[in-house]
């Protein structure tokens, strides 16, 4: 079986490369931690030195692309004409579960506590500015990223009919080498997205037993957990996207919203309403400025780095894998169905759920030492300990945790081998087990350094990885628009 699968990589240059980038991060992170640890830092900073200012930009940009799209004629067009495959929950579930489950269970608390403890910019309300930047980091910017990708795909597929999804990726060049280097590198920053989606969710998944059970087990006990989680999300993606993706999609997405709905039951509902409302009319309206940190919202440059830029350079990472395979499941919908679900509605959802969690953590906080929620892998677990059933819902969280990750790493593994399968919707088996091995066995190299290094030496690698990509993310917006006003697409019925 491994001489099988080692003569289809050598066969496949884009199986090839993968292989060989998290064979080289396996080696260097299990072999020299501190040295990748710091080469990633020193690069990293010699990036953000240079490039912050222009994160910010590409996040606000792509989000009025989007905009500008939705009032054109263009929306009324379907992308495709067969019937929608999904039904409006699991199309949600699956967008829900793919493009930020697991981020949504980690930042739950800790995010919004962290702003609510250290304004951003001068407030008089430290509450509302803390749910308005979290808003900020979670809202209309990273879906339209993922949207506009997935969008620019679809309609490459399913309205132009192009021959493959290679194809609908890079559809505006004829020079095969360009498309080579394009779609290669989509494969290496959709490895690193998805080991980062792997390697902090299975670090929150063990500080949460360890936390639970008052043990620690240890950096071989966190290994050991991404082997499994692993191996469980490739078992998942060899079942097919119609099986264990859309079953575990909709669990998730179930589960989430009974345990928000819980914590909900406690809420002092007049605040929770008008801190709500407030932060989100001010996100809205200063959305402008808090995307260029700029007027009463320039934030420090420390803040913009470790976060605004940390964000965008993650969802960057992840545009590629969720937008395709937001193409896939999006099929049969009009445009503009299309960009208000997948903008719009996950916006709301994650509005009112960091809304739930932060106003009643910002109640707890008041009253006990705020450094109990700083540990981004614990805190939602404290959290959770200060209501009632907190034996339960340690374990229905830690279960959500892990059904995120899996639903995150097994819908990579499948837009991976779409990708490297020649464009098959429908990958093959060796494709997406070959990639199971490469995903798990970077993501087991950078979680070697340790979890207490993770997130830093994860950060760093996406904001890395992000510019490059962006880059080839803005030359395909632009030469979508280019067709599109040209009048080049598809008559619209």
């Amino acid at each position: 079986m491994i001489t099988k699968l080692y003569g289809h990589v050598r066969s496949n240059s884009l199986l090839f490369y993968g292989a060989l980038f998290g064979v080289f991060f396996f080696f260097t992170g299990l072999l020299a931690p501190e040295l990748l640890k710091q080469g990633l830092n020193e690069v990293n900073q010699n990036l953000l030195s240079v490039f912050s200012t222009y994160y910010l930009w590409v996040g606000l940009i792509t989000v009025i692309a989007a905009l500008v799209i939705l009032v054109l004629p263009l929306r009324k067009q379907r992308l495709g004409n067969e019937k929608p495959a999904y039904s409006y929950f699991s199309w949600v579930a699956l967008l829900y579960s793919t493009g930020m489950g697991s981020g949504l269970l980690l930042r739950a608390v800790q995010e919004p506590v962290y702003y609510f403890s250290n304004a951003p910019i001068a407030t008089t309300n430290n509450k509302i500015t803390a749910l308005q930047y979290t808003f900020f980091h979670w809202g209309f910017t990273p879906w339209a990223m993922y949207s506009l990708f997935g969008l620019i795909v679809a309609y490459n597929l399913y309205v132009k009919k192009t021959n493959n999804l290679l194809d609908a990726i890079v559809p505006y060049t004829k020079s095969r080498g360009k498309k080579y280097i394009a779609t290669l590198f989509i494969v290496l920053i959709t490895i690193t997205g998805v080991i980062a989606s792997l390697g902090l969710g299975t670090a929150q998944v063990v500080n949460g037993i360890n936390y639970a059970f008052k043990v620690d087990y240890g950096n071989n006990f966190l290994l050991a957990m991404v082997i499994l989680i692993g191996s469980i999300a490739t078992y998942s993606a060899l079942t097919g996207l119609n099986k264990a993706i859309k079953f575990l999609a909709d669990l998730d997405f179930t589960f989430s919203i009974l345990l928000m709905l819980f914590i909900a039951l406690f809420l002092n509902f007049n605040t929770f309403f008008y801190h709500t409302a407030i932060a989100f009319y001010n996100y809205v309206i200063h959305f402008f400025e808090m995307s260029l940190s700029i007027g009463n919202y320039k934030t420090s440059e420390n803040f913009t780095k470790d976060w605004t830029v940390f964000y965008w350079a993650f969802w960057l990472a992840w545009v590629p894998f969720t937008g395709i395979f937001i193409a896939r499941i999006s099929k049969g919908r009009t445009i503009k169905e299309f960009l208000i679900t997948t903008i719009l509605i996950p916006t709301l959802a994650t509005v009112i759920w960091f809304s739930v969690f932060a106003n009643s953590a910002f109640d707890i906080v008041t009253t006990i030492d705020k450094a109990q929620f700083n540990n981004v892998f614990t805190s939602l677990f404290v959290f959770l300990e200060y209501f009632p059933l907190h034996s339960l819902t340690f374990f229905i969280a830690g279960i959500l945790v892990l059904i995120s990750i899996i639903n995150s790493v097994d819908s990579a593994i499948f837009v991976l081998g779409m990708i490297s399968d020649k464009g098959n919707e429908n990958p093959s088996k060796k494709h997406k087990l070959v990639w199971g091995f490469i995903i798990t066995g970077t993501a087991l190299g950078l979680t070697a350094i340790g979890t207490s290094e993770l997130l830093n030496g994860i950060s760093n690698l996406l904001v890395i990885m992000a510019l490059p990509f962006s880059f080839l993310y803005g030359y395909i917006i632009f030469l979508f628009f280019k067709d599109i006003i040209a009048k080049k697409q598809v008559p619209i019925t």
